[in-house]
């Protein structure tokens, strides 16, 4: 199986060393787009490993210059499967058309639908992906039930095409990072890119209200996205939260997560998330929204609640009862 994404590193190293305890796996991935040496170290020696250099733009050299260099990564290793993400690139049908006969190839899409507010996915123009991946792709991978009928409907493909298979450990974010950040029971956080989707407003709003009550209460807003101003002049008690508006670096990232008591996804509509993994993979319980495939992630309870989208109060009441929790059993602990 040859493994192929123009992004997501940390996830496709994590697919690719649990698929080579299986069979022989091939990982192919840019080297010039959020790949480091770290990224490179993680890579179990089971998996054969194997770069190219994306583009984004619009030179004809360039792309040619990828497309070749891709191409000859797959003739030279002649899969059975080629395991794509996301459509592969919007050039991807030049591919297609040269592919080693009986070649299958399987597509995992994580966004069926363009999320609301999210202005960079919105101005691609993905649309020819779509169209030719339709055409020569056997089988698509979605990571929830919810995902598979809206893939379905978005796409125009019968779901018997669709398999659901959920998001897998995150634990190699814990990787990066070579110190550790002690617990505050008392932290809250919202990670994550800020568009209008993700309902930062809400988070807010519950926070505020989470602070008349716990006067000791601390919440962290660590994201980059739309302007952060007007979310910041909405808040009632600026004091108590604190804000890192800039896209994470990953050795940095998870500290966030280790100081954090638990975790807060107030989106407003969603497909799924990998924050969620994320949190678990440092133990930290979340509250997400009833929207999209989170649900199917969250063990009521036990690994977090569910709550009402759009709905402050609600997230304001599940983080008071999980603050109470927590705290009774730090007390506990020591």
């Amino acid at each position: 199986v040859l493994l192929f994404s123009t992004q997501w590193p940390e996830y496709m190293i994590e697919l690719a060393n649990a698929m080579a305890r299986k069979c022989t796996t091939i990982l192919v991935l840019p080297s010039n787009h959020r790949f480091t040496e770290m990224h490179r170290r993680l890579i179990c020696e089971e998996v054969v490993f194997a770069s190219y250099r994306v583009v984004f733009h619009q030179s004809i050299r360039d792309n040619v210059s990828m497309l070749s260099s891709i191409l000859r990564i797959i003739w030279r290793h002649r899969p059975d499967v080629i395991h794509i993400q996301a459509n592969g690139h919007r050039l991807f049908f030049w591919i297609y058309l040269l592919l080693p006969r009986k070649v299958k190839v399987v597509n995992t899409i994580h966004d069926p639908i363009k999320h609301t507010g999210d202005i960079p996915s919105s101005s691609i123009d993905d649309s020819s992906a779509i169209f030719w991946g339709k055409i020569f792709t056997a089988r698509y991978i979605v990571h929830g039930t919810h995902l598979r009928t809206l893939l379905s409907k978005a796409y125009g493909i019968k779901e018997s095409k669709i398999a659901v298979i959920p998001d897998g450990n995150f634990g190699i974010y814990k990787k990066f990072h070579g110190h550790q950040e002690k617990e505050d029971e008392n932290a809250i956080l919202f990670f994550g890119r800020i568009w209008r989707y993700k309902g930062l407003d809400v988070f807010i709003e519950a926070c505020d209200r989470v602070a008349e009550s716990y006067p000791a209460a601390k919440f962290l807003i660590v994201g980059t996205g739309e302007d952060i101003l007007p979310y910041e002049s909405s808040m009632r008690h600026p004091e108590r939260f604190e804000i890192v508006n800039a896209r994470v670096p990953l050795e940095d990232a998870g500290s966030y997560f280790q100081r954090a008591a638990m975790v807060v996804l107030p989106y407003i509509e969603a497909t799924q998330s990998g924050i969620i993994p994320v949190a678990f993979a440092y133990g930290k319980p979340v509250i997400a929204t009833n929207v999209g495939s989170l649900p199917e992630v969250v063990e009521e309870g036990i690994t977090g609640f569910i709550v009402p989208p759009c709905s402050p109060e609600s997230v304001a009441e599940c983080s008071a009862a999980m603050r109470s929790s927590i705290c009774r059993r730090a007390k506990k602990r020591s």
